[in-house]
């Protein structure tokens, strides 16, 4: 799974599908679901965190089928292997508001939805209008705004099924004020995230303070294990300097938390996913 993730570790999967269609999907769901096999499905691989012992039963990953757009009347319909910045760049080419924080969101559509991934104030879920997914019997169904609950980086989405793709509703808007706005935040991210292996921001901000800047003034920056090391440019990033483990990860995961406890009184949650078993 190292090859398949952003933070470039994680142990093997017993079995990696790529499904060539939705209806291919639906028949992995079935057949695992009929064999009792577990079943993990996953994006552009970040916000992720795959263990050294690999994952058991089946990983799908939503590939080329899953990644589309489709435009609509001030709105889009979008497949959740989708890139955020895809995206935000195709919508505002066509004169459509509303994704242009997405040029600083690194994963795709379908993991956005999950984690109602935001940025400058402005998330995902804000501009949902209905998803498609494939329950655990392999039905296709869609749910509606209206049944749709959004977060801080949670959803009700979370276990509800396999999302495979979502319509949008956007606004009018200048097509060069737009674009503008988009290289903007994908400068931002350029500027201000570090380069190397990482899963996007680990921890969870506070209502009042980012995590980042609490680490930071904990003494955290350039905390090490291994390989694994908090960064010195984004103090909320976890890089990996080209050998560490999902176990460096999870300790240096575990240190941090422990010093911003120690220091400030406060709790850290991380926000990214962690899957697998131990090695």
């Amino acid at each position: 799974m190292s090859l398949h993730t952003s933070w470039k570790v994680g142990g093997p999967a017993d079995y990696f599908l790529i499904p060539a269609s939705q209806g291919e999907l639906v028949d992995i769901v079935r057949y695992a679901s009929d064999h009792d096999l577990p079943l993990f499905v996953f994006g552009n691989g970040t916000n992720l965190l795959v263990r050294d012992g690999g994952i058991r039963g089946l990983v799908v990953h939503m590939g080329a089928p899953f990644h589309y757009i489709h435009w609509e009347k001030n709105g889009l319909v979008a497949g959740a292997g989708t890139p955020m910045p895809q995206l935000a760049r195709a919508a505002a080419h066509k004169g459509l508001a509303g994704l242009e924080y997405a040029g600083g969101i690194p994963g795709s559509l379908g993991g956005a939805l999950v984690m109602n991934a935001g940025a400058y104030g402005s998330y995902t879920g804000q501009l949902v209008k209905d998803v498609t997914l494939v329950g655990p019997d392999g039905n296709i169904f869609r749910l509606g705004r209206e049944k749709l609950d959004f977060g801080y980086r949670c959803s009700n989405l979370a276990g509800a099924g396999i999302i495979t793709g979502a319509r949008l509703k956007l606004e009018e808007g200048d097509p060069a004020e737009l674009e503008s706005r988009v290289e903007f935040f994908l400068a931002e991210r350029r500027r201000r995230h570090p380069q190397l292996p990482s899963a996007g921001s680990v921890f969870r901000n506070l209502p009042d303070r980012p995590a980042g800047r609490l680490i930071e003034a904990a003494g955290g920056k350039g905390m090490r294990v291994g390989d694994a090391c908090v960064s010195e440019q984004h103090a909320n990033f976890i890089v990996n300097l080209g050998r560490a483990t999902a176990s460096d990860i999870l300790d240096l995961i575990g240190a941090v938390q422990r010093l911003v406890k120690e220091r400030f009184g406060i709790e850290l949650q991380p926000e990214v996913k962690v899957v697998g078993e131990e090695k």
